[in-house]
């Protein structure tokens, strides 16, 4: 009895996300993998809406499943996930279809690895795949000395967090012209929904902040508002190795760009 629930409620989430309309016993009974009689699925359908995995919206409407299942749903299912889009094409448009918002960010080393003092009037800072100038200040080639050997992505950090606003920005620019972003008005209509979360958030989701700072794997709320995830991992689109992240609402499907990777 304990499978049967278990597969009728996953069936549902299934179809839902095919969907995106409330579920019917008559609707389910076809996809089932099993024989059951439409009423034995409202009885079902009854225990799952007592114990808040299911929702009724009208009396005489279908069910759908609650945050509280589609979390369940994504943990079990992307727990461990892979990118299935791997070309630059077919990521927009499956994006566009599922309106998720998505960031892309290469992958590359770019350690800093030494400093040049130019006629005490500027430092070139030489990291692996770039170069900046910026104006010369004893203090700041002391700091950017005990800094060599760092990522530009923890020097910027760095910076910010110090207090050298200047030097962030300065390096900000031309790192962020490499972020590639698509669907944006995805997450500027989730802030014109959530203002408190677009005062406080949208900003390092529209520039690119956040697919530096989240860590691998699936997020939630309080990061994003309620009814919303993002999936943040390395990828390898158009044969370039790309940090992504994809944003979306927590009922729309985001196995059209990624499934559960098998375990080895």
């Amino acid at each position: 009895m304990k499978k049967k629930y278990e597969e009728i409620l996953e069936t549902v989430v299934k179809t839902f996300l095919e969907t995106h309309e409330p579920i019917s016993s008559a609707m389910l009974k076809g996809r089932l993998p099993f024989d059951i009689a439409p009423a034995t699925i409202r009885y079902y359908f009854n225990k799952m809406v007592e114990r808040g995995e299911l929702a009724q919206l009208h009396k005489s409407s279908g069910r759908i499943p609650t945050e509280s299942t589609m979390k369940m749903y994504w943990r079990k299912h992307l727990r461990n996930f892979e990118v299935v889009c791997s070309a630059m094409e077919n990521l927009v448009e499956k994006a566009q279809e599922e309106d998720l918002y998505i960031l892309l960010k290469p992958l590359k080393e770019n350690e800093l690895k030494a400093i040049e003092r130019v006629a005490e009037k500027y430092l070139i800072l030489i990291f692996d795949s770039d170069e900046y100038v910026i104006r010369y200040h004893t203090q700041m080639e002391s700091f950017l000395k005990d800094l060599i050997g760092y990522d530009i992505n923890e020097i910027k950090q760095i910076a910010r967090d110090v207090g050298m606003i200047s030097l962030y920005h300065k390096m900000r620019a031309k790192n962020d012209e490499e972020i590639t972003a698509i669907n944006t008005e995805v997450i500027i209509k989730v802030a014109g929904q959530e203002s408190n979360w677009g005062k406080r958030y949208v900003r390092s989701f529209l520039e690119g902040d956040v697919v530096e700072q989240l860590t691998p794997g699936l997020h939630f709320d309080p990061l994003l508002p309620k009814g919303f995830m993002a999936l943040s991992t390395e990828a390898v689109i158009d044969d370039r190795r790309t940090k992504m992240l994809c944003i979306g609402a927590i009922d729309h499907d985001f196995t059209k760009i990624f499934s559960s990777r098998k375990e080895a």
